[in-house]
């Protein structure tokens, strides 16, 4: 794949590290969003397959989305990330994720999402988020 399908915005990222390693698109999907990166070739490792850092810069800026819509748009940060690589990915192809919020208290919020290759697991996240204020 070398496009980004029909149906998908770019998202506004406004995290600097973000922007030069996106851009990331995003669609409405069963109530949520969902988030999508077309591997190029900044983001492979010397083997050619996404280097894992990018992944979960991927992951965090997905989640972070997720996260901010959660909370009425209120500034979060990531308080921990777990990861499962399962398969490597190639240039060209195109990692979708749903974050889902499992659990949200007046303070935390639990987010997942199984990151996808065509309908291909590649990658399981669960993260920890802070909420730094209430709107």
């Amino acid at each position: 794949m070398s496009t980004i399908p029909a149906g998908y915005v770019e998202t506004r990222l406004i995290d600097p590290f973000e922007i030069h390693v996106g851009p990331v698109h995003e669609r409405s999907v069963h109530g949520g969003q969902r988030y999508a990166l077309l591997v190029d070739k900044r983001h492979v490792n010397g083997r050619g397959v996404v280097h894992g850092g990018m992944l979960l810069t991927f992951a965090d800026a997905a989640f972070g989305q997720a996260a901010w819509r959660a909370t009425d748009f209120a500034n979060t940060v990531t308080l921990g990330m777990q990861a499962q690589f399962i398969k490597g990915v190639r240039e060209g192809a195109l990692i979708e994720v749903e974050p889902e919020v499992v659990r949200q208290t007046r303070t935390l919020l639990f987010i997942k999402g199984d990151f996808k290759v065509r309908s291909e697991t590649i990658l399981i996240v669960q993260s920890l988020w802070k909420l730094l204020e209430s709107k």
